[in-house]
Parts: structure tokens; C-alpha cells; sequence
């Protein structure tokens, strides 16, 4: 694994869908975790806390992942501390968590105690119709990314109806046999991300996330995305037949079904997709495989026209939407200041110093008990 940069992926994604929350990723379906879910309304010190709790590992936890504000990348939603297994997460809206287990898998920090009420309630009109505001912005950037995610779609029903399946297949499992090594007696694990959302500053993407984690990078070149997402989706599979661990990253567009990178951090190698929304130009690859040896291209050319427009209208629509997003981050940020002015920060270094504690006391925890056994 490459030191050069830190492990950023985002856990939530404005989609045409709202905002899609893939937030049961934090624990890793570990029963030993232990979560701490923070509440609090905005500039109550959610993102500098974890940013905080971060530095205080930085150095303890090679494999810490920072998990970035899908509308505010400069922002924090969680850190994972994967050898401490430990996350820190902000648990309020779009990304409300509640738990299941209080006290033994999760702790709550209320932030909201240290709000003065009395100082928000002199600005209780403008915080509703603030919010009331975003609401309606919001609505207008998911209709936005809904009418971009309509143009994809076009392009991929026109990609798909000029695409060998059975060739694509074919190739996916000579790859996979010859680059996947096996590991008989267990089946590989699959964690979920997002290395792209699309925010106020337009669509911000972590690929140096992917050789940060994979020393080794292979493009999938493929400007209507429907033969790369295919090929990936194969690739996952055989990989997790061969046991190893894969960590798959969706589309914004389509959150739910369409992967756009597969990372596979244990052999060091991860698969991006390349086209004009994935821009890729500060990374070389080690290898770039063109989604057109898998495409019946005459067909394809006699759509060149329908599948430009599709491509503009899509990334105008994107950009759209985060015009109406970048709008609300200002909006937000007058918000977040208002609460800045009623929030008392005095006691924030030593609750810092009480979760530190906990954390380390949680680790001797699980080694004292491993050591009885």
C-alpha cells in the first residue's frame, strides 16, 4: 500500500433517487465494533472533531479511511479506524443513525447539549426559512441529476444493443483466472464506496483513494459506460469466488446497481473506469483495456450523433445541478453560522480526550478477552 495520500471515499451520494446512504458500511459487519454516532445540528463542530480524533491516529492507523461530505468534500461525515475497529461518524441528517445495541456497540456524543436555545431561538425565522430554502434546491438538483441520469441510460440502451456479451464475458474470466490468485476454504468480502459524488464544486472524485490502496491501475476506457460497468460487475464476481476481498464503487447515477471502479486492495489492483466524467489524467495506468474490442462499432458509429448530444446533455445537467447545490452550500454556511454563535466549545478537548480514552480502553478490552480464551 502507498503512502502518499490518505484513504478518502465517500459513504453517501446525491443521486436522481435524494441522498442514497450507504452509512451500514462503518462497522464492517464486525460484532467487536464500536461506533460513536454524533448528534448535532450544523457548526456544532462535527467535521473538526473527527478531524481532530483522526490526527490524534494518524500514525496508530494506517488503514484509516476519512469519509468526506458528499455535498462539502472539505468536510467530514466519518473516520474508520479499521485497527481499532472504531468508527466516528456525524449521525443526523441525510445520514441518520440511531443504535441498536446503546453503550455496548455504539456511544452517542451529544453535541446539541453544548447549544445555547436561547440564542437560536432569536433566529428561528431565518433558520426555517433557510432550511425551507435548501429543501427547495435540493428537489431541483435531484430532478437535474434525474434528467442527466436519463441521458445515460439512452446512451447504455444504445451500447448495450451493439455489445458481444459473450465476448466480454469470456475475457472477464481469462482475466480473472489469470490475475485473481485463489484462496481455497472461504469466499472474498465486499465493502461498498463511492469514489466520486457530486457537490457544489461539480463532481469531485478520490482516484488517488485507488493507488493510495492499488499500486497498480487498469483503465477501462468506455465513453458510454455500459461495457465497463458490465466488465466490472463480472470481474467482482469472480474475484469473490476466488476469495479475495473487492471493495466495489458505485455510480452516483446509479447508486444501487452500476459499479464504476473495482478496487481490489490485497493484490494491489484496482479498475477504473475512463470516460469524460471520470477524469483520470493525473494517474497512468499499468494497463487500458478499450470497451470497443467488446462493441460491434459500425453499429455504434451510426449513433455517433444521439450519443454526443446524450454526453453534453447529461454533463449539462450535472453541471446544473451543482450550481443549484453550490447555491445551498452558501446557504448552509449562513445556517452553520448561526449555530457557530450558540455553540460553547470550551468542553470539546475534553470529550476529544474521553472518546481517545475509550478507544484505547475498547482495544486492551478486546486483547485481555482474546488472551482468556
Amino acid at each position: 500500500m502507498s503512502e502518499n495520500a490518505p484513504i478518502r471515499f465517500f459513504l453517501g451520494s446525491n443521486s436522481p433517487q435524494g441522498f442514497v446512504s450507504r452509512f451500514d458500511q462503518l462497522d464492517d459487519g464486525d460484532k467487536e465494533w464500536h461506533t460513536f454516532l454524533i448528534k448535532g445540528g450544523p457548526g456544532c463542530g462535527k467535521s473538526s472533531f473527527m478531524k481532530n480524533v483522526a490526527a490524534v491516529f494518524e500514525h496508530r492507523c494506517p488503514k484509516m479511511e476519512l469519509i468526506c461530505c458528499s455535498s462539502d468534500p472539505d468536510s467530514l461525515d466519518a473516520v474508520i479506524l479499521p485497527e481499532w475497529k472504531v468508527s466516528i461518524v456525524d449521525a443526523t441528517a441525510p445520514h441518520v443513525l440511531e443504535p441498536k445495541f446503546p453503550a455496548m456497540s455504539e456511544s452517542i456524543l451529544s453535541f446539541g447539549d453544548y447549544l445555547d436555545p436561547m440564542r437560536l431561538k432569536m433566529h428561528a425565522d431565518t433558520i426555517r426559512a433557510l432550511d425551507q430554502h435548501m429543501s427547495k434546491n435540493y428537489e431541483q438538483a435531484i430532478d437535474c441529476l434525474a434528467a442527466a441520469k436519463s441521458f445515460v441510460n439512452d446512451s447504455s440502451r444504445i451500447a448495450l444493443s451493439c455489445l458481444n456479451l459473450e465476448k466480454l464475458a469470456a475475457y472477464a474470466k481469462h482475466f480473472a483466472c489469470k490475475n485473481f490468485p485463489r484462496r481455497t476454504g472461504r469466499r472474498g468480502h465486499e465493502q461498498v464506496r463511492f469514489l466520486s459524488a457530486v457537490n457544489a464544486k461539480g463532481v469531485t472524485s478520490f482516484f488517488q483513494t485507488a493507488q493510495t490502496l492499488c499500486p497498480h491501475l487498469c483503465f477501462i476506457s468506455d465513453d458510454c459506460g455500459a461495457a465497463a460497468s458490465l466488465f466490472l460487475s463480472a470481474l467482482r464476481s469472480h474475484a469473490l469466488e476466488n476469495g479475495q476481498n473487492v471493495i466495489s464503487c458505485y455510480c452516483p447515477l446509479s447508486p444501487h446497481s452500476k459499479i464504476d471502479h473495482l478496487l481490489l486492495p490485497d493484490i494491489g489492483l484496482a479498475f477504473l473506469t475512463e470516460n469524460r466524467f471520470h477524469d483520470l489524467s493525473g494517474l497512468l495506468p499499468d494497463r487500458r483495456i478499450h470497451a470497443k474490442r467488446f462493441m460491434d462499432t459500425e453499429a455504434l458509429r451510426r449513433h455517433k450523433k444521439r450519443l454526443s448530444f446524450n454526453q453534453k446533455a447529461a454533463a449539462q445537467m450535472v453541471h446544473q445541478a451543482s450550481a443549484v447545490l453550490a447555491e445551498n452550500k452558501e446557504l448552509h454556511d449562513e445556517m452553520e453560522s448561526i449555530y457557530l454563535s450558540a455553540m460553547d466549545f470550551s468542553r470539546m478537548d475534553e470529550m476529544l480526550e474521553r472518546v481517545v480514552e475509550q478507544i484505547i480502553t475498547f482495544q486492551l478490552a478486546r486483547e485481555t478477552t482474546r488472551n482468556l480464551r
